[in-house]
């Protein structure tokens, strides 16, 4: 049975449970700072590249575009996975972990480092243990790329 988290849909997920993600946590100061929120069955984010993430002049390193969809991805599936227990991150940390096991990145089109990037993420399928996650990355509206992330469950934390 799915049951709809309590919490305010412009409340970022990575708010209500702190960490030090180099991606995602709001506590890592040299972090990306990643902000994922959900709308209905969609998980949004708005990311602003900053001049360090540069690759070729001008534009975004690959590597930074796929650690931000990785973070994104893997909130949507945790956010999913505590959908399906009843838990409400406001409560604080889940039972259980969740990592990447693959990350595949289709690069479309370069993105600007001097504008923001907009990640779409849906959950193209899960279970118990794996969740399969579909993520776009846009700059306006330019598909700069897309990918297929599998999130697991790594553990039952106590």
């Amino acid at each position: 049975m799915r049951v709809a988290l309590d919490f305010d849909p412009g409340t970022p997920l990575q708010d209500l449970l702190p960490g030090h993600c180099f991606g995602c946590g709001t506590l890592n100061a040299n972090g990306l700072h990643v902000k994922s929120r959900r709308n209905g069955e969609e998980f949004t984010s708005v990311w602003w590249p900053r001049a360090e993430h540069v690759g070729y002049p001008g534009f975004v390193y690959g590597g930074t575009i796929a650690s931000v969809i990785d973070c994104h991805a893997v909130w949507a599936a945790l956010a999913t996975w505590c959908g399906d227990i009843g838990h409400d991150l406001k409560d604080g940390a889940p039972p259980f972990a969740a990592v990447t096991a693959s990350l595949r990145v289709n690069y479309l089109k370069p993105a600007s480092v001097h504008k923001a990037l907009t990640l779409l993420a849906r959950i193209s399928s899960h279970d118990e243990r794996k969740c399969a996650v579909k993520c776009s990355v846009y700059q306006g509206a330019a598909e700069c790329a897309n990918a297929e992330v599998l999130a697991v469950r790594v553990r039952e934390m106590r």
